[in-house]
């Protein structure tokens, strides 16, 4: 795939951390590539896209609040092809995230991957290395990813709305549809009406036009951050927050 100038590509709108949805809607490319999106609000959802987009294409940057960007990078090779233990987490990443194999509703622990990143912020002229995790559970051909971080960066988000609270934690979810076209795409009238309606969110980078409904789910748990991403899957708001609550209430 050739080096595209995505700074060019994605306005400078409250939701332009959604276009990075098409990193993972639209292909898997083989080589490396940076795309870098501005002036962007909410960021705790933006990191858990970028964390898949990191893993299929190795590198991502942000710029939102007090966080000037974070670069992340992976492999779409999993470094856990077992859920790992508490301890092997704790090691390997420096913090304990609960851990579950497997959800009431089937969806079952299929690989896990540890991102690297590497966090700047305004006024400091230092760079915070930290390490984040995910992983991706299956039940037939869906599949949907879990992001787990130490600690929250950047600040909540206006397009995030709190649906639950279990055991005094908020749960916060989002959804969208979002229209991946080629890079090349012109926008017509009709688009144009779309995106300021807010029917679709366009992305662009995909070798076709498609639309994908995407949700999520996240929350904030003895100061790690959890967040379910789901791109065309068969769950539900409401099964979401079930697994969440599994997530909260695991030994």
């Amino acid at each position: 795939m050739d080096n595209f100038n995505w700074n060019n590509t994605f306005p400078d709108t409250p939701k332009s951390f959604k276009n990075k949805v098409s990193a993972t809607l639209n292909s898997l490319p083989d080589q490396k590539e940076n795309y870098e999106m501005r002036n962007m609000k909410s960021f705790k959802k933006r990191i858990m896209i970028g964390l898949v987009a990191a893993m299929v294409i190795g590198t991502t940057v942000f710029a939102a609040g007090k966080v000037v960007f974070i670069n992340s990078h992976g492999s779409n090779i999993p470094n856990y092809t077992a859920i790992p233990t508490v301890e092997q987490v704790k090691k390997d990443l420096g913090f304990n995230p609960k851990l579950v194999k497997e959800f009431d509703n089937e969806y079952a622990f299929k690989g896990g991957y540890t991102i690297d990143n590497e966090v700047a912020y305004e006024n400091e002229n230092s760079v915070e290395k930290t390490k984040s995790l995910s992983f991706a559970y299956t039940k037939g051909k869906d599949e949907i990813m879990l992001y787990m971080e130490n600690g929250k960066l950047g600040e909540e988000s206006e397009e995030e709305t709190v649906v639950d609270t279990h055991n005094g934690i908020d749960l916060y979810y989002y959804s969208y549809a979002n229209k991946s076209v080629p890079a090349s795409y012109k926008m017509t009238e009709q688009d144009k009406q779309d995106e300021l309606s807010g029917k679709y969110v366009f992305s662009y980078g995909s070798d076709k036009e498609k639309i994908s409904e995407v949700q999520g789910l996240n929350w904030m748990q003895d100061g790690i951050y959890y967040s379910f991403l789901a791109v065309d899957s068969d769950l539900s708001q409401g099964e979401l927050v079930k697994m969440a609550k599994q997530i909260i209430d695991a030994k």
